[in-house]
């Protein structure tokens, strides 16, 4: 595809990283200046939500509009929604696991399941929370853009 400015894009570039803090604290596209004190610090999260809002004033809305897009495409393209991975799947398989568990047994591809299911998830709240902040933020509008 091509974005905003013109420029061809893939779904899964570096164009489109997200840093993510917290459950609710994220930066989209971070750079070094960003991630440099990661293994060398510590930040609180009021300092990474300064850090964020600063980063995020740089960044062209165009470019984060585009970093949304492409976060919901790929969130309406999974088969199940967070919703149902929470409250179903996920508590329907943990139960059939512990059910065999309970007679002396592991299943291993059952316990693989739920990882993959728990990896699943947090891969669909990390896309959910690039949506909310691409929709939040305060990001650079260019005389371009307005």
């Amino acid at each position: 595809g091509v974005d905003a400015d013109g420029r061809a894009f893939e779904p899964n570039s570096h164009h489109y990283e997200l840093l993510v803090i917290s459950p609710t604290l994220a930066a989209l596209h971070p750079t070094k200046a960003l991630v440099h004190i990661l293994g060398n610090g510590r930040r609180t999260n009021e300092e990474w939500k300064v850090e964020i809002n600063n980063h995020h004033a740089t960044l062209r809305k165009s470019h984060v509009n585009v970093m949304h897009d492409s976060a919901l495409a790929v969130l309406s393209e999974l088969p199940t929604t967070i919703k149902e991975d929470e409250n179903t799947i996920l508590p329907n398989e943990r139960r059939l696991f512990e059910k065999v568990k309970k007679k002396g047994r592991v299943d291993q591809s059952k316990a693989d399941t739920i990882q993959a299911i728990e990896y699943r998830l947090a891969f669909k709240k990390a896309l959910k929370l690039a949506v909310d902040v691409a929709r939040s933020g305060q990001f650079y509008l260019d005389s371009e853009e307005l």
